[in-house]
């Protein structure tokens, strides 16, 4: 049996988001889940306005790598 594997933007954005996420989450867990979604929506308005295409799917993968690190924290904390 294959592993799935995970194209490496997509991997990018996942570790860019957990980065941001654990960086962020030393002032607040929803602050830091807020700022990794607007890092990821504003990721790919940047590629739109340079003419690029926005992919929806790099937006998701930078928010589920956020979420991979504050997730623990939220249950942890009993959000």
């Amino acid at each position: 049996m294959n592993l799935p594997v995970l194209p490496q933007d997509k991997a990018n954005h996942a570790i860019y988001g957990a980065v941001i996420a654990a960086i962020v989450s030393i002032v607040g867990l929803p602050l830091a889940l807020l700022v990794v979604a607007g890092f990821a929506i504003g990721k790919e308005v940047y590629d739109w306005r340079q003419n690029k295409q926005p992919e929806m799917l790099d937006a998701l993968a930078t928010v589920c790598g956020g979420l991979l690190v504050l997730a623990p924290q939220f249950i942890n904390r009993g959000f």
